[in-house]
């Protein structure tokens, strides 16, 4: 009966305090609840990221598939995904931001598998703006639910992703083993273990805000 006690007042004080006067905050401990009840289901995304990222990495090091195929296909993968995800969110911020990079990822992978703007703007600029736009989206959402659980971690994949677009930018030698797929891939695997470490960070109550 104690620890049953505890908890109703655990979980009767976390609505007292979302429902409170400061909505950034009852934002914040939402979304560390969200990530805390579905935190296997964010373990299973980011583990997808990461595969997903190393598979745009070596894949057109490894066979005849072009580095933008082989990005874009990636891209339209990841993007369903978390478009499917966001149907798991029970909030506006959190579905917002999940559909949000689904769709930019979606749309993205479409645009870099297909080229539809060759001869007006290079490949390698085009995966640039998908990668920065991606980034941008996941600062602004680091800053929107800050300070909840891991919050840093999604501002530090978001700021990796806009090195990898500026890396593009410069237009850096490649080769049959470095390409600007290279880089897409390197943005995906921050933003996998983005996920992992918040997933698993909000398993702990403690650490629901910090």
């Amino acid at each position: 009966m104690g620890q049953q006690g505890l908890a109703n007042d655990v979980l009767e004080q976390r609505g007292t305090n979302m429902n409170s006067g400061n909505p950034r905050e009852s934002d914040a401990l939402f979304i560390a609840e969200s990530f805390r009840s579905h935190w296997l289901l964010f373990v299973l995304v980011g583990g997808l990221l990461i595969v997903a990222g190393g598979v745009a990495i070596a894949v057109p090091a490894i066979s005849s598939i072009t580095p933008n195929e082989a990005l874009g296909l990636v891209l339209l993968f990841v993007g369903i995904v978390q478009i499917v995800q966001s149907g798991k969110m029970r909030r506006e911020i959190p579905f917002t931001w999940h559909l949000t990079l689904g769709f930019l990822a979606a749309i993205g992978g479409v645009l870099v598998y297909l080229d539809p703007f060759a001869g007006i703007v290079t490949i390698t600029v085009l995966i640039a703006i998908v990668l920065a736009i991606h980034g941008l989206t996941q600062i602004v959402f680091a800053a929107k639910v800050r300070p909840a659980t891991g919050w840093r971690w999604f501002l530090t994949s978001g700021c990796v992703a806009l090195i990898m677009a500026g890396l593009l930018v410069l237009k850096l030698p490649y080769s049959h083993s470095f390409t600007p797929a290279t880089l897409g891939g390197v943005s995906l695997l921050f933003a996998g273990c983005a996920y992992i470490a918040v997933a698993l960070a909000a398993r702990r109550p403690s650490l629901a805000l910090g």
